[in-house]
């Protein structure tokens, strides 16, 4: 009897998918390409099925549970994949790619959106008529878009008086900073108190957060290279009052060395092309070719940023945030100060049988152009970057530090 169980156990499969399934009938089969690809059944063996695309390639024989069964039409499309006749991974994928050629970006399943980034401008898509239309309808009733989601999650806010999350994910490139400044645009605008400064503050963040934490790679010119958490404040009458960004997991390494055809973060390239003449001179500014962390294997210009541009954009958002012109050259220090600290080179100390280095003499003029950008002695900063400082355990003096060369 054994043979005959092995062999019930091997042909299951098959009397399943042909309860279902017989030749000629349409099914998506596993593609290295395409992901999958849509054809006709050709065959019905005992482990695997042999599909044969529509497309004209060769026929694909594949194990019966990497196909899914096709709708007679796959060019209609629907936007909610819950409505799809059958419901798997090929055809939610179709459905997704069959809307995004017809300019619909957008696509749920029951309260999760899928939007995929159309890479040009979508005109009105996101006007403030647009807000207004979404503004307190239910999930569902109006085409898929980023508006209904952030309304959704206000109006459960109001109904069930408890906070809300939007997770936004994705990939590199996927629109994961440009659906959030949509959703917080949104809920400023249509849930505003309408006085206006507070819902500018929020809105006006991105451009400073996009400037200091975002930057060019290989798959995205305009990547965040930190996590972000931001949060919208409601008053009791559930008008937005407020709000709070934290961020973490800020790729350091960047400001260092970057890959071949990638650029460091964008302020820099900003503050070097559009700073004008006097904070130039003051911070010591003259041709990004100059500053070894902007000028390595990465890519000084990108012809799809205006640096010049995007540098008058962060001024106005610095000042409609509250933040003084003191407070924002400070800020401008900072990073001019650590273009400059890029310049530094350092030599073997000959006086120094451990291996200790001090400064390089020919970047003596770096060293204190650093040191009075951020108002520290030449010393104290030579002594800072060439020392560190050790601090003994249990066994050593309590609160005693020793700074070694």
């Amino acid at each position: 009897q054994l043979p005959v169980l092995l062999h019930r156990q091997a042909a299951t499969p098959l009397l399943r998918f042909a309860a279902k399934m017989d030749e000629g009938r349409k099914i998506w089969a596993p593609d290295g390409v395409h992901g999958f690809v849509l054809g006709t059944i050709a065959d019905l063996g005992v482990d695997t099925i042999t599909v044969q695309p529509l497309n004209g390639q060769e026929a694909i024989a594949a194990p019966y549970d990497s196909v899914f069964p096709a709708a007679d039409d796959s060019l209609d499309d629907v936007d909610d994949n819950c409505k799809l006749m059958y419901l798997n991974e090929a055809t939610l994928l179709e459905n997704v790619r069959v809307r995004y050629s017809k300019d619909k970006i957008y696509t749920c399943t029951a309260n999760i959106l899928i939007a995929v980034n159309p890479y040009h401008d979508m005109g009105t898509l996101y006007s403030s008529a647009q807000v207004a239309r979404y503004k307190g309808q239910s999930l569902g009733t109006l085409p898929p878009h980023v508006f209904a989601i952030a309304d959704k999650a206000y109006r459960d806010v109001m109904s069930l008086n408890q906070s809300q999350s939007i997770v936004v994910s994705g990939e590199s490139g996927a629109g994961k900073t440009e659906s959030t400044k949509y959703i917080i645009r949104y809920l400023t605008e249509a849930w505003g108190t309408g006085a206006g400064a507070i819902e500018q503050r929020l809105n006006e963040a991105n451009p400073v957060l996009e400037a200091f934490g975002n930057a060019r790679t290989l798959r995205n010119h305009n990547s965040s290279r930190f996590g972000k958490f931001v949060e919208i404040h409601f008053n009791g009458e559930y008008k937005v009052v407020g709000g709070f960004v934290s961020h973490y997991l800020l790729e350091k390494s960047r400001v260092c060395t970057q890959l071949r055809g990638e650029r460091n973060y964008h302020i820099f390239y900003q503050m070097l092309a559009g700073a004008p003449a006097e904070m130039r001179k003051k911070l010591g500014f003259d041709a990004v070719k100059d500053f070894r962390y902007v000028n390595k294997e990465g890519v000084i210009a990108d012809p799809l940023m205006d640096d010049v541009k995007a540098f008058q954009i962060v001024q106005k958002a610095f000042e409609k945030m509250g933040v003084s012109e003191s407070d924002k050259m400070k800020i401008y220090r900072v990073v001019a100060a650590v273009l400059h600290l890029g310049n530094i080179k350092f030599a073997s100390d000959p006086n120094n049988a451990k291996g200790g280095s001090l400064v390089d003499p020919e970047s003596r003029a770096c060293l204190e152009r650093v040191a009075e950008l951020i108002g520290l002695e030449p010393s104290e900063l030579e002594l800072a970057l060439t020392g560190r400082i050790m601090t003994p355990g249990k066994a050593g003096g309590k609160g005693t530090v020793y700074r070694i060369r």
